[in-house]
């Protein structure tokens, strides 16, 4: 009987551990076939396709001292020990023990007996040993959770890298927009006080009616006021790129390139939807975190499973310590014990519902991620197509705005033309150079999104991510 009621116990326990089914997995997202515009995507050093050695530089120098991905890259290490930590669990125990313990007794105690030593000298050496067996997979589980997780933390660094060097030709790119614009805003603003004070001669001279000279004046005062807005967007731009490659306060920054140079475009596009999954570490950090909750719902189930733990013991007890070693001194103990879980008050059922939950988040946000990493592609490529136009058109502006400089210049010094009509000219050219400058500069940060939107050129290896 005694024996039949232990039967039923262990059968019930596993009838409520055998209760539970395993979660399914998330459904996978349709593909669709093609972006709107083909092309082969950026490889890993695709900022080099810029042709600006600066920039080359800068990201060279951000990849060894930015603080951000010092921080992914710890935090990959930590994934990694905490790996090794679940990994140890599947593994036996074993301790050493050293004791010596030395005590006299009282002889008025009245605990002794006549020839009873008062005093005793015992010496321990042994060894401990537990070990919990793996027999309903929670811990394997638990190792296969935390190898997940790892996996996640490297590629997240990984990404933090790939969104490190967008960051940086981004912002190097935003740095160079606002050098020019305040070299033509300081252009423009000379011109407008130039325009004023030839139209303030014509007022005092009598020539000119006052409504001339307050339109001027307005226009040299907002121009004066453009010139200190890009003067402080340039600084915070060079203070963002300064943060980003770790460099200190106020140190000087590379020289942007001459103007008249002219800007290599890259040709790298987008790749294929298919594609996108792979090499996207993003997108995989995602897919890793999922299956770190899939095996988390895995090691919740085994919860509801007996437990059982082999403990033993063994080595040399002696008095005195001189005797240890000998047969006589030997001792051993093994103690086998089975843990049914029986009541908890819910709290199994609890854990492996929250731990379904997460599995139903991180499918969630992995299938975000990839409408997300999509829609950054489609975005770039709707812009750069705009862009492509809008810069040709404003190439073509400025040009027409610097011959018609030249034309105003040669005119002054013929004499045939006043100093107005070459000043208006100088203001004109700036606003086109600003215009064009502008655009051009934008569409260059759109071509790094593109780089960053398609995985800038990483590839998933076959193996851990190495460091």
């Amino acid at each position: 009987m005694h024996r039949a009621n232990k039967s039923f116990l262990l059968g019930a326990a596993l009838l409520v551990g055998c209760a539970h089914e395993a979660a399914l997995r998330p459904e996978d997202l349709k593909i669709t076939p093609a972006f709107s515009q083909a092309g082969v995507r950026a490889d890993a050093d695709w900022w080099k396709s810029f042709n600006e050695p600066q920039l080359n530089g800068l990201i060279d120098r951000a990849m060894l001292a930015n603080p951000d991905l010092a921080v992914a890259r710890a935090r990959w290490r930590e994934a990694r020990a905490a790996l090794q930590a679940a990994d140890a669990a599947l593994l036996p125990r074993v301790d050493a023990q050293v004791s010596y313990n030395s005590q006299r007794t009282s002889a008025e105690s009245g605990r002794n007996f006549p020839g009873m030593p008062r005093r005793f000298d015992t010496a321990t050496v042994g060894a401990q040993a537990s070990w919990e067996l793996d027999l309903w997979g929670r811990n394997s589980a638990r190792s296969a959770a935390a190898a997940a997780d790892a996996l996640a933390a490297g590629f997240t660094a990984e990404s933090a890298r790939v969104a490190l060097g967008a960051e940086v030709a981004r912002l190097w790119f935003a740095v160079q927009s606002a050098r020019r614009d305040v070299s033509c805003l300081t252009d423009e603003f000379q011109a407008r006080y130039r325009e004023m004070e030839i139209i303030e001669q014509g007022v005092k001279a009598g020539l000119l009616s006052t409504d001339p000279l307050s339109t001027a004046q307005l226009a040299a005062a907002q121009a004066k006021l453009d010139e200190g807005q890009a003067h402080r967007r340039l600084a915070g731009f060079e203070n963002a790129l300064r943060v980003v490659i770790g460099a200190q306060p106020g140190e000087m920054l590379p020289s942007s390139p001459s103007v008249e140079n002219h800007r290599i475009n890259p040709t790298f596009g987008a790749g294929v939807p298919s594609e996108l999954l792979l090499h996207r570490p993003d997108l995989a950090s995602s897919a890793a975190r999922l299956d770190a909750a899939m095996s988390r719902e895995g090691a919740a189930r085994a919860d509801f499973y007996p437990s059982v733990t082999l403990t033993g013991q063994a080595g040399w007890q002696a008095d005195p310590a001189s005797r240890l070693g000998r047969g006589s001194a030997g001792f051993w103990t093994l103690m086998p014990s089975v843990d049914l879980p029986l009541f908890d008050g819910q709290s199994r059922e609890a854990n492996l519902e929250a731990q379904r939950a997460r599995i139903d988040l991180a499918g969630a946000e992995w299938r975000k991620a990839v409408l997300v990493a999509f829609r950054e592609v489609e975005d770039a490529l709707a812009d750069l197509r705009e862009l492509n136009l809008q810069v040709d058109l404003a190439l073509r502006v400025q040009k027409a705005a610097a011959d018609r400089l030249k034309n105003a210049q040669t005119r002054l010094q013929a004499g045939v033309a006043d100093e107005r009509e070459q000043v208006i000219a100088r203001r004109d050219a700036a606003q086109a150079l600003r215009t064009y400058s502008d655009l051009e500069l934008e569409r260059c940060q759109v071509w790094v999104r593109l780089a960053a939107a398609t995985g800038g050129g990483w590839v998933r290896p076959a193996a851990e991510p190495a460091q």
